[in-house]
């Protein structure tokens, strides 16, 4: 069976788990999506992540379409824990990178785009957050 190990990296508060707890309710994984500020994610698993609605610590929720078993890792976004992304990245054969259209492209969206350009890991933009209240996607 083939495997393919996708990450989901944005700059802080872009939408990355929410984005994961869709994607797994789309893939049939989970019945019910969770809320990071109700602290019930799949991949917000520690205290003090579901406390104050932040990733910390990459996590990987795994489920297979058709024959392809999907690593989906969450990792956090706040440049206090850009070590953990840094750890993931040997390990990725894609990326979706997350951008808010509230807040656009931000200083830690640069510096990932680069580093995913420079390692050569097929992208994906995803523009997020397009229906929420000073969204500009033109931006």
């Amino acid at each position: 069976m083939q495997s393919l190990n996708l990450g989901i990296l944005a700059h802080v508060d872009a939408g990355k788990t929410s984005l994961t707890e869709r994607l797994l309710f789309g893939a049939g994984v989970i019945d019910e999506i969770g809320s990071v500020d109700d602290g019930s994610t799949q991949t917000d698993s520690l205290a003090l992540e579901r406390q104050r609605g932040i990733t910390i610590k990459s996590a990987v929720v795994s489920f297979v379409i058709n024959d392809v078993t999907v690593n989906l890792i969450d990792t956090p976004g706040h440049p206090d824990f850009i070590a953990e992304v840094e750890r993931v990245l040997s390990v990725l054969d894609g990326a979706v990178l997350v951008i808010s259209a509230v807040e656009g492209v931000q200083a830690q969206t640069r510096v990932l785009m680069r580093t995913l350009q420079r390692l050569n890991i097929p992208t994906l933009i995803f523009v997020n957050k397009i229906d929420r209240g000073g969204a500009d996607d033109e931006r």
